[in-house]
């Protein structure tokens, strides 16, 4: 077995990643089940995600997933979360129990099943495999990384020597990637991050006001490091590339499906975005298991038990920023004891 990389998917993410590992120098092969698609894919485009412009880098994709994992030594899961599971029960055949491998998940979110982050589902998943695990995370579309445009984003795993080897593959002039230790915090983060996105979308629609925004994310973030807490994260996570630059990322622009999610919501409603809108929306699909996490943990978050409630329809978009800047409970009123020790 050697350096090669196994890329699962050929979505935009999986392929801007392909050429970054390829533009480096390593083997990468992608795997897809749309033969139209790898066949673009091995012609040097993909026109599904981004029209006629030429990948910046050779890659090789194949139809055939034994192939792909033969002698991989990384196996990166650029697949949609929905089916992260399928697709690994399709991989264990191909995988050798004397190989060492490290797989490489770039799907955020929240495990349905479980109510927790994947990377406790892929180890699960693969326990009887000689695996380790990091997890790319962080404030990243793929259109600016296609383009070369400079992103840093973190690698996060248990092990800080998994996390620097898998940062030192994607490391480039324009690429960067930092390493993390804390798995758990940064995956939560990611999950949070696009449900708070939904609810400045809609606070951008609704006021076009950076002083609304500004304090709709302040209290968002505070909410995000309490639920995030909660969960096992650690404190300053949420300073990192995965935690605040993911936020701005997210909750800011134009090119964030969640953000625009939310805008359509204002203009729309949420029953006819949701019959027209085609693309994965992360913090629609996450919202179920944030609202779970509340309910269990008694959370005192205003921000997003209202964006729940949108999603919820028990609540108008119309009324959510003047609902949410009334119930706002700021850190003198959640912490008295903190209040205390000021004075």
């Amino acid at each position: 077995m050697n350096n090669k990389i196994a890329i699962l998917g050929t979505g935009a993410w999986g392929t801007a990643l392909s050429c970054c590992l390829s533009n480096n120098g390593y083997e990468v092969e992608m795997w897809g089940i749309n033969p139209s698609e790898i066949k673009d894919l091995n012609s040097g485009y993909n026109r599904k995600f981004f029209g006629n412009k030429k990948l910046f880098a050779k890659v090789k994709a194949n139809i055939d997933l034994q192939e792909v994992i033969e002698n991989a030594k990384y196996i990166l899961l650029a697949i949609p979360s929905t089916f992260i599971i399928e697709v690994l029960d399709k991989v264990k055949p191909f995988m050798n129990n004397k190989n060492k491998y490290i797989i490489i998940n770039v799907a955020k979110g929240l495990d349905p099943i479980t109510n927790n982050v994947w990377s406790k589902s892929i180890y699960k998943n693969l326990k009887k495999y000689n695996i380790d695990l990091a997890t790319l995370i962080g404030p990243s579309f793929a259109i600016d990384v296609f383009e070369k445009k400079p992103t840093v984003v973190n690698v996060v795993s248990k092990k800080l020597d998994v996390a620097k080897d898998v940062a030192q593959l994607f490391n480039s002039d324009f690429f960067k990637a930092v390493p993390c230790k804390d798995e758990i915090g940064s995956q939560i983060l990611a999950s949070l991050k696009n449900l708070l996105a939904i609810a400045i979308g809609i606070s951008e629609e609704n006021h076009n006001s950076i002083n609304t925004i500004s304090a709709l994310l302040t209290q968002g973030v505070n909410e995000m490091q309490l639920i995030a807490k909660h969960m096992g994260a650690k404190d300053k996570t949420i300073l990192q590339f995965c935690g605040i630059g993911d936020i701005f990322l997210t909750c800011t622009s134009n090119k964030s499906r969640n953000f625009t999610f939310g805008k359509q919501i204002f203009k729309n409603g949420l029953d006819k975005v949701l019959k027209e809108n085609k693309a994965t929306v992360e913090g629609y699909k996450v919202y179920p298991i944030v609202k779970k996490i509340i309910n269990q943990k008694k959370l005192d978050v205003p921000v997003f038990k209202l964006i729940i409630k949108v999603l919820d329809k028990k609540l108008e978009p119309s009324k959510f920023v003047d609902t949410a800047l009334d119930d706002l409970m700021w850190t003198e009123i959640n912490n008295p004891k903190d209040s205390q020790k000021n004075k």
